[in-house]
This record gives C-alpha cells, structure tokens and sequence, in this order.
C-alpha cells in the first residue's frame, strides 16, 4: 500500500513541479514618459511644506523646473532672471509654477544651498519659490501608476547639467529645455509660448 502513495505522491511533485515557478516581476527598462517624484525641501515657508510631490503640484498648472547647484554661477543668473520674469510679468504664475530642483545632493548640502538661494538677503540669489532637494535614493515615479522606478529623479529627467530650465507638462511629460548656461530672456519666452500652446 505504501510503495503504490509514494508513487502517487511522486507523480504528482512531478506533474505540479512546473506549476510552481516563481513569477517574474516587471522590471522597468525604460524611462517612462510621463514622469513624478517627491522629495524634500528646503524646510523653507516659501517651500509649501516638507516634501514636495510634483504630480500634486500638475494637478492645477505646468511646472518651470530650474536643476540649481550652489556654486553655479549660470544658476544664479537663471534665478535672478526667473525672479524679475515673475516681478515684471513675463511670467504669469497663474498659468505656471516654479521650482528649483538641487542637482548636486552628494557635492552640495542643503546647507550651501540655503545660503546661496535660501535666504532673502543681498548675498543671496533669493528664490521665492519651493526650492526641492532630491538625493541620490529620491526614486522617479511613473505618473499614471503611481510605481517607483528604477531609475533616480535625476536620471528620469535626463541627468541635466547646471544649470538647465525643463518645462513639465501637467500630464508629466517633459515639454521644453533651455539650451543656454546664461539666461536668456529669449528662452524665457520660448517657455512661457510652449505654456500657451499645452495650456488645458
């Protein structure tokens, strides 16, 4: 009686042996198009809050994205030109929001950027809105799911140089980017046209 169970039972582990593979998870390759991510800030009142979540910040306009390091001489001309756009009207904040994205985080502590762009004082290149400081763990997130990716915000947005101006569209794709390390009023105006043209 026993050798005819041992045999049943030896059928059976090899008939259901194929049937308990391990299942293989998605990996995500690809840097997917329409992207997000959240990560700390500056700690700042102008910051809006400890962490930033840029799908949150789409949900109700564009975003100018300005990727800043403290020690960027192009980033602080970029800043102070993106301040008078806003004082002057060139840029309309209603029809889109602003922030500055620290590159550097393993260079660079939040420390050095406060003192470059944190404060509202002459020796700073004074940024009135939420400066973001995605470290080297911040992972990019697909916008329609919600899911962490691979790949680091920094890598999901191209690896961008300092500095570099990136227009978000409020689906989380990437719309524009500057081409110049000085500010260009040129290229402020090519931005704020390709806000007109995608605005919903």
């Amino acid at each position: 009686m026993q050798p005819k169970i041992l045999t049943i039972l030896l059928c059976l582990t090899i008939v259901v042996c194929g049937c308990t593979a391990p299942i293989e998870q998605s990996i995500q390759t690809e840097v997917p198009l329409q992207l997000s991510f959240t990560a700390d800030t500056l700690e700042r009142p102008e910051d809006g809050g400890l962490v930033f979540d840029l799908k949150e910040e789409l949900a109700s306009k564009p975003v100018l994205m300005l990727w800043i390091a403290a020690g960027c001489s192009g980033c602080h001309d970029w800043t102070n030109m993106l301040r008078e756009s806003i004082n002057n009207g060139s840029i309309n904040t209603s029809s889109v929001s602003l922030i500055s994205m620290h590159r550097w985080s393993e260079f660079e502590s939040p420390a050095a950027v406060m003192k470059a762009f944190g404060n509202d004082d002459n020796d700073s290149y004074y940024t009135p809105w939420p400066i973001i400081l995605p470290n080297e763990s911040s992972r990019l997130t697909d916008f329609e799911t919600g899911e962490n990716t691979q790949f680091s915000v920094v890598e999901g947005f191209g690896n961008p140089v300092t500095p570099t101006v990136q227009l978000i569209g409020q689906d989380g794709i990437k719309m524009w980017q500057s081409k110049s390390y000085w500010a260009n009023f040129t290229m402020v105006q090519e931005a704020m046209d390709v806000v007109e043209k995608i605005a919903i």
